[in-house]
């Protein structure tokens, strides 16, 4: 039996549940997997101003507003307590949950489970912040660009944006991929601008600029006390303060092979435990990553989890670089004039020398080479390009290690950082990195510290 079938049967049972759902004070809607109301009480019509008749049949963001996620949990995504909600100008605070029958979801109930708002900040203000444990998203954390902000035109461009508006429609992991200085942060703004979850944080996180001994309490939060220096209280995470919104992890490539098996367990659970912590925490987000290495290079040498890579990698977006655009002077000419009214300066014309230089360098640098190189028309009058010409008589280059020795090094030092986690258990390390526990026997007799 299907969510509707429960609602709209003729059966006394039926009719009875109707009925006590009407005398329930606080607002109660159903929903059925597609989000469409199937039952909807008395107060929430009383709220809304309307009979049951004017809702029913209706989507729940037609009647409730974008910002509810009753629909997403209807599909599996994610469960809501405590969540608020703004409705016709009453503020509630709501639990969204799934209904299951016989282990499968056949739709979604929303509570108002304070619909007092008032008297909700009453109670608050009597109890201490020591006592409670609400996790709040801060207001900075939100996305700052849109697709407006992806400038540029030409079959290569609508493609691109193209594959923004697809990765946006969907609750999937993205892979953003491009060069350094293409424009992959940006893409992954204009994405969370774009997807339904535009109203929840935007939280953004480079690997490649954390350590590594604190990049684990840096994503997963920490409980106080958990080590030397930690705070008192403890410190959520970016995965916690991503909750309802997007987390955008930069250069995912960097990220360490020890820390890759957690990250692969939070896709799976949609839970994280704080370090030092003993309880799971349920988040709610989309992941979307970015990188400017080839993941399957480091896949085959070790450095990347093959299971986290498939897991990422379920929608990708390919950031075009600058030497393969066409409408590089019509780009030179709108960032010209956004960079000329940041300095306060006119703006001037390219000439057609200008136009010549721009479309015969390769820009390795990309589009953010190319601003730098803007800016500095703007204040010297002429638009120069630092081309480093070769040396008749080049330096000879410091003699370097061999991709093997520097592969070998890297796998070392991932293996002592899984070690120093599970304070030397060897099977929970063998684990944390991916591989087998003899495997990890293997590498240590190698490395001689068995």
């Amino acid at each position: 039996m299907t969510l509707p079938e429960w609602f709209s049967g003729s059966s006394e049972e039926a009719g009875f549940l109707r009925l006590v759902l009407d005398h329930v004070s606080d607002c109660l809607v159903a929903v059925d997997t597609a989000g469409t109301i199937v039952l909807i009480n008395e107060p929430y019509c009383r709220l809304l101003g309307g009979e049951a008749d004017d809702f029913l049949g209706r989507h729940i963001t037609d009647v409730v507003g974008p910002q509810t996620k009753l629909h997403f949990v209807a599909r599996g995504i994610g469960t809501h307590v405590g969540y608020p909600l703004e409705v016709r100008g009453h503020k509630l605070v709501t639990k969204q949950v799934p209904v299951h029958r016989d282990g499968k979801i056949i739709g979604a109930v929303g509570l108002a489970l304070f619909s007092d708002y008032d008297a909700l900040k009453k109670t608050y203000s009597r109890i201490s912040k020591a006592e409670l444990a609400i996790p709040h998203n801060p207001r900075s954390w939100q996305s700052k660009f849109s697709l407006n902000d992806i400038i540029g035109t030409g079959e290569l461009m609508d493609s691109y944006r193209d594959a923004i508006k697809v990765a946006a429609a969907y609750e999937l992991p993205v892979m953003i991929c491009g060069e350094t200085g293409a424009g992959k942060e940006l893409a992954a703004h204009a994405l969370h601008a774009l997807s339904d979850r535009c109203a929840g944080p935007f939280v953004w996180v480079n690997c490649a600029s954390i350590p590594s001994e604190l990049i684990e309490a840096e994503l997963f939060g920490y409980e106080g006390g958990a080590f030397t220096g930690a705070r008192s209280q403890g410190k959520p995470g970016k995965f916690e303060l991503a909750t309802g919104g997007m987390l955008f992890l930069d250069e995912i490539g960097d990220m360490p092979l020890a820390l890759q098996g957690s990250l692969l367990r939070v896709l799976q659970m949609n839970e994280i435990v704080r370090v030092g912590g003993t309880n799971p925490v349920s988040i709610d987000l989309c992941i979307v990553c970015a990188t400017n290495k080839p993941l399957l290079d480091l896949v085959r040498a070790g450095r990347f989890r093959e299971d986290l890579y498939h897991r990422l990698n379920v929608l990708s977006i390919n950031v075009p670089p600058l030497r393969e655009r066409e409408d590089i002077p019509y780009l030179a000419e709108r960032l010209l004039a956004r960079i000329a009214g940041r300095l306060g300066k006119p703006t001037p014309n390219l000439t057609a020398q200008d136009r010549k230089l721009l479309l015969g360098y390769a820009w390795p640098g990309n589009v953010r080479e190319l601003e730098n190189g803007l800016t500095r028309m703007l204040i010297t009058g002429k638009l120069s390009i630092s081309v480093t010409e070769p040396s008749s008589n080049p330096a000879q280059p410091a003699p370097t290690t061999s991709l093997k020795q520097r592969i070998q090094s890297q796998t070392d030092a991932e293996i002592r950082t899984a070690l120093k986690q599970t304070q030397g258990n060897k099977s929970r390390a063998a684990e944390l990195l991916g591989i087998s526990r003899a495997h990890l026997y293997r590498l240590l007799k190698e490395q001689g510290a068995e």
